[in-house]
């Protein structure tokens, strides 16, 4: 299948480790992207899971699969329930930000495991 990825400026491999470690950095108020480019990050990483038929994810790649897509509806979700059509047809995402309380809930579930 032919996935059209979101380009972003997160340029990191897409696994557990590298999704735990990008919400540390947005809980911590350190990131240096916006959340609309790790959500554009978390599209391409259920899109590489979904495309892997080598087989090279392992059990913690698919939990952070089920929190992307988690991450990816809530966005969604989180923007036609707060804006309308007309502001959304004008809307620079990259200014658009969810809850903080939402990433750490992410975190915590990735580090129950």
């Amino acid at each position: 299948m032919n996935w059209n990825w979101n380009e972003t400026t997160i340029d990191f491999p897409f696994s557990f480790q590298n999704l735990k470690n990008l919400l540390n950095t947005v809980c911590r108020k350190e990131n240096r992207f916006s959340q609309y480019e790790l959500i554009k990050w978390c599209d391409n990483l259920t899109m590489a899971f979904e495309e892997d038929e080598a087989g090279e994810f392992n059990e913690f790649d698919e939990i952070a699969f089920g929190i992307a897509r988690d991450i990816e509806c809530q966005w969604d979700l989180f923007l036609v329930n707060t804006y309308s059509l007309k502001e959304l047809q004008n809307l620079d995402l990259s200014k658009v930000k969810l809850p903080k309380n939402w990433f750490i809930e992410w975190l915590e579930q990735l580090n129950e495991k």
